[in-house]
């Protein structure tokens, strides 16, 4: 098995391609549109709840079946076909362009893998077992579901709304203390106990006793 690099991509706005019309296209095309990918979807058929996100700006649908062509510009491809000459003709055709290509359930035709993911708010950590078992990642990440919950989200939210205060009106040596109180624990503790406003409380008073 290959021994893949783990990256985080921006796909805002981004072309990327799609082949295939079922269930398991259905939550590639979501999770990358939630992503705000132009996803483009070649298929002859579509389910009816992917059909339903086809739209004139962000989800396109070319009903016709895959052809080298569609490739284009996508940044990234995946194939999501039962078909196995297709999968392996849309591998071929992304590699052949340096294209990054993922076809489900079939590691030796990908060239990037995806993870299974946990997300609260900004928080997002990525599980790989390179391809070995995607039941045990989906496994770690039920636990890591279970240690980071939703106070994380409201966590980073506020600390986000410190960044530039903290950038701009701190020097470099007490940004470092800032943040190493603001993340000590005491304030996750209060957000996770339903206690915003004594959280919020307690990083004001950590930016305030470090001001000039």
């Amino acid at each position: 098995m290959p021994k893949y690099y783990p990256l985080f991509m921006d796909v805002e706005a981004q072309p990327v391609l799609v082949v295939g019309g079922g269930s398991i296209a259905l939550r590639k095309v979501q999770t990358l549109m939630d992503h705000g990918a132009k996803v483009h979807i070649v298929s002859p058929q579509l389910i009816p709840e992917l059909k339903a996100l086809i739209n004139d700006n962000s989800c396109l649908w070319s009903e016709k079946a895959y052809s080298t062509d569609d490739i284009q510009e996508a940044i990234l491809v995946f194939s999501c076909t039962e078909k196995e000459e297709v999968n392996a003709k849309v591998s071929s055709d992304a590699k052949a362009h340096h294209r990054p290509v993922n076809v489900v359930d079939d590691p030796e035709k990908c060239s990037f893998i995806v993870p299974s993911i946990m997300e609260q708010g900004d928080l997002k950590i990525a599980v790989s077992t390179g391809g070995s078992s995607p039941i045990v990642a989906r496994q770690v990440r039920a636990e890591l579901q279970a240690q980071y919950g939703q106070e994380m989200a409201e966590y980073l939210t506020l600390l986000k709304t410190w960044r530039n205060k903290a950038k701009f009106s701190l020097s470099p040596e007490k940004r470092s203390i800032f943040w190493s109180r603001a993340t000590d624990g005491e304030v996750r503790k209060l957000i996770k106990n339903q206690q915003l406003t004594e959280a919020e409380g307690v990083v004001e008073k950590c930016f305030l006793s470090l001001l000039d």
